[in-house]
């Protein structure tokens, strides 16, 4: 057992290490790309099949995103960590769902606890059927 190279850049990358140089490396099981493609599908669904309201404010009109529906039910999934603003204030902040930081394990957990959160908050006439579907039709569309 050792290691080998992915590809042509990986086998360049060791021809030009020296005999005997030591390296480090972080291993670790690349997690489903197809999963992770399911997961923003049915967070569009579930965005998609809401109407968000555009408030006035003092900055002019807002209306919620998709990339804040993600953090928002990401929070309420349980998948945060707290930070502090420079005046002292705190929020919680959406964990990184980014390959490099979130183990696959943990990604099933967050993407059950998500659907929890949308079928309880924003689609609580539907159930986990319904989404699959949802989900599996507009990823044959994709």
């Amino acid at each position: 057992m050792g290691l080998l190279p992915m590809d042509d850049d990986g086998k360049d990358w060791f021809a030009k290490l020296k005999s005997g140089t030591q390296i480090t490396a972080k291993v670790s099981v690349p997690r489903n790309v197809k999963f992770h493609r399911k997961f923003f599908a049915m967070l569009k669904v579930a965005y998609e099949n809401n109407e968000w309201p555009e408030i006035d404010t003092p900055y002019g009109p807002a209306k919620t995103s998709a990339k804040m529906f993600r953090r928002y039910v990401t929070v309420k999934a349980g998948f945060f960590h707290m930070d502090v603003t420079p005046d002292g204030n705190f929020r919680p902040e959406a964990e990184s769902i980014k390959f490099g930081k979130m183990e696959e394990a943990e990604f099933e957990k967050l993407y059950s606890a998500v659907l929890d959160v949308i079928l309880q908050r924003f689609l609580s006439n539907w159930t986990r059927g319904d989404m699959d579907n949802a989900v599996d039709q507009m990823l044959e569309f994709a």
